[in-house]
């Protein structure tokens, strides 16, 4: 049964786990080949505390699972992922579409059904695997990131996401480089929505040539001891991030931030990040009041054009008055001799997913905010690794680079919805 697997049971030393207990043994006791223990269960508990303490299931044998903390551990930091230039073409040719949570079912058989040289043309992901994740899923704490072309399902990846990180399982493709796809999407959504890095498990050359590395047991296990179990991002995740700018200098100035917050939850999405408030001079005019500003990111059903329409109302909801004839995607008249005045609310666009896009009402990303140390500062705080898809540097760079010499300084902290 499944000689590959079976040769790697090498060890006596392998802990039997109690079935009615969910509970583990110090990673660090795993044998050479990794394998720390057998037994316990299928449950959504069973395999969420695994992974809290860096052990993952990796195959069973007559529904009784082996668990895995190898000595290596193969990791994605979200910066460091490497995209070719065939990569990119193909991304930028839109001939292939990238879905998030549509259909994990699916995904997940695909992965099984792969045949893998390195593993004997066998797969460790059965029936108990699937029913068990398909769970998690249900639950909100598996998901896919799936790959279409011309409609139909040609690659992607699944896996387990708690705290503040992704655990990749297995990925497929039928289609050339569809799971390479699949994986940019990835990798660019765990760096805008702030997850310190992708667990990738095992060393394959595969994960190598996209940026992931190994590094050692004991570093791994560090990166999960600053975890923080009330950041995983639970329920349906959906394919579009939006970086936003939110400020105003009128009125109940933390009221109407707060108010934006709760409305863009209810109509937009799911705020993921949040950065501090910061006090700020007005841009390009005076005014008695000083303006506050943050930044947060959204993931969201929207397309790029609905969010707009959608982030208008909801200025317009909180008092906002526009004179302009025509807007762009920061809210701000295209026209380059346009004035700035006080508002009580102004939400901006500043990044959807790595979007470009230039028309009269949508510019993307914002045309202006490498100009704006009061857009700059508070992205720093939330995705000072992402690389602007046209400038081709990071916040932190941006930020270093920028000539604004007004003032903005650090004024709170704001509670996410």
């Amino acid at each position: 049964m499944r000689n590959f697997f079976q040769s790697l049971l090498t060890s006596n030393m392998v802990f039997r786990l109690d079935d009615e207990n969910v509970g583990f043994p110090n990673p660090t006791l795993a044998d050479p080949n990794g394998l720390l223990a057998l037994g316990g269960g299928w449950t959504p508990e069973w395999i969420l505390n695994a992974y809290y303490l860096g052990i993952f299931p990796w195959y069973e044998v007559g529904g009784v699972p082996y668990w895995y903390a190898p000595e290596k551990r193969m990791v994605l930091f979200p910066d460091e992922f490497h995209m070719s230039k065939t990569l990119h073409r193909l991304i930028r040719s839109g001939r292939m579409e990238v879905r998030v949570d549509t259909c994990f079912s699916d995904v997940i058989n695909s992965c099984a059904n792969m045949k893998r040289k390195e593993q004997g043309n066998d797969t460790w992901i059965t029936k108990y695997f699937i029913d068990s994740y398909c769970r998690l899923h249900e639950d909100g704490f598996a998901h896919s990131f799936e790959t279409f072309l011309d409609g139909e399902l040609v690659g992607g990846l699944y896996g387990v996401s708690i705290s503040d990180y992704f655990c990749g399982d297995s990925m497929f493709h039928t289609a050339t480089d569809a799971s390479k796809v699949a994986f940019a999407r990835m990798a660019e959504f765990a760096l805008l929505n702030g997850f310190r890095f992708v667990d990738a498990q095992l060393y394959t050359d595969h994960l190598a040539s996209l940026g992931a590395r190994e590094i050692p047991r004991d570093e791994f296990l560090a990166l999960l001891s600053a975890q923080d179990i009330n950041k995983t991002f639970r329920g349906k995740w959906h394919k579009n991030t939006a970086v936003l700018s939110l400020g105003g200098n009128q009125g109940d100035r933390i009221g109407l931030l707060a108010q934006a917050m709760l409305i863009i939850e209810k109509y937009v999405g799911h705020i993921t990040q949040t950065s501090a408030i910061y006090e700020t001079e007005p841009w390009g005019f005076e005014a008695d009041q000083q303006f506050l500003n943050l930044a947060i990111t959204v993931n969201t059903p929207l397309q790029a054009g609905e969010l707009l329409t959608t982030l208008l109302g909801i200025e317009k909801s909180l008092g906002r008055v526009r004179t302009d004839d025509v807007s762009d995607s920061s809210g701000h008249c295209a026209d380059a001799h346009r004035t700035y005045s006080s508002r009580p609310i102004d939400i901006d666009i500043i990044f959807f997913n790595s979007e470009l896009s230039d028309t009269p009402s949508l510019q993307l990303p914002h045309p202006r905010m490498h100009q704006r140390r009061f857009v700059l500062q508070p992205l720093v705080d939330i995705i000072p690794s992402f690389v602007h898809p046209k400038l081709k540097k990071n916040m932190w760079q941006l930020l270093a680079e920028c000539d604004d010499k007004c003032e903005v300084k650090r004024y709170g902290e704001i509670k996410k919805p």
